[in-house]
């Protein structure tokens, strides 16, 4: 059984890296919560209410631990215009029974990684403010925590939040640092590598004809992101940043090319501040901290995806 603690700033695209999870039978030890993509409260809504809908086909509970309000030392915005003021367009997602539990989720972390030492897995789907903030408080999850699953950052220094800065990486640049120097297993997916991967129209049309539940859920979460990326992003179709690094957690072979090295996080004051560098010639002499991968396989990525969207 695989355990894995998903941590998110639950937008449409943390929704569907979820039930891809939980389509596979994994166990979603906990649903952890953090600063990000839209307003706190409605990303502890959005949460709460996949739980309830993932509970419907499972029957089993998945706990929501609300975390970080905001980043290490400064401040930050939250991108309602990319994603819809709820975090799937503008659609209410409003959960019915489940309450957020009373445990933060720094102390979540790591109660389960002490429960589950060498089993769990995280996925960083989301700014690092949650992890780092466990790590300072108990260093010894780093050996605890099976493998971290981080998407954030670029390869090329391609931004999305600016000219050089991914925006999970961004938001708390010091705690992505944290992150990346506590000696965590790390595989890193860059914004500036899922964006060769987008969902075409030839496969939006697909999913629009699917009768499934999932499927018809996915068309009304991400029409809104859809949009934003075509019309203001210059892709072909909507991008899945969280939904490609949690199919590289799901499935190795997804990844195609990986690359074993030093990931530097700007925390300047400045232009490039949250921008990483990759050092690809070892000029620092400092031995790898994650494994990056450079490229995927798209037809795996799109199994991945179309099991979860025939899933219910």
């Amino acid at each position: 059984m695989r355990r894995f603690i998903i941590d998110c700033d639950t937008a449409e695209d943390d929704i569907m890296s979820f039930f891809m999870l939980v389509s596979r039978g994994f166990s979603v030890e906990g649903i952890t919560v953090v600063e990000g993509n839209i307003n706190f409260d409605q990303e502890v809504k959005n949460a709460l209410w996949m739980s309830e809908l993932a509970e419907k086909y499972t029957g089993r509970k998945y706990p929501v631990f609300p975390g970080m309000r905001r980043p290490i030392v400064k401040d930050y915005r939250t991108v309602e215009n990319v994603h819809g003021n709820t975090g799937v367009g503008e659609y209410a997602l409003t959960p019915t029974r489940e309450k957020p539990q009373s445990k933060h989720a720094i102390d979540a972390i790591i109660e389960l990684s002490e429960i589950y030492p060498g089993e769990l897995e995280f996925l960083a789907i989301s700014p690092l403010t949650n992890l780092a903030l466990a790590w300072l408080k108990y260093p010894r999850i780093a050996g605890e925590i099976k493998k971290v699953y981080v998407m954030g950052g670029t390869i090329h220094g391609r931004g999305n939040i600016t000219p050089s800065s991914e925006y999970n990486i961004w938001v708390d640049p010091e705690a992505a640092k944290i992150v990346f120097n506590a000696g965590f297993d790390i595989t890193m997916v860059s914004w500036d590598l899922i964006t060769d991967y987008v969902i075409e129209e030839t496969e939006w049309e697909k999913i629009k004809s699917m009768k499934t539940e999932m499927a018809q859920l996915y068309v009304k979460i991400y029409s809104h992101y859809r949009n934003y990326a075509m019309s203001r992003q210059r892709m072909k179709g909507n991008p899945h940043p969280d939904v490609i690094t949690t199919s590289v957690a799901i499935n190795p072979d997804v990844a195609k090319e990986v690359r074993e090295e030093y990931v530097i996080v700007d925390t300047s004051d400045g232009p490039s501040r949250g921008a990483t560098f990759i050092d690809y010639l070892g000029i620092t002499g400092n031995k790898p901290n994650a494994k990056v991968v450079y490229s995927i396989n798209r037809e795996k990525f799109l199994e991945e995806i179309f099991f979860t969207l025939g899933w219910k």
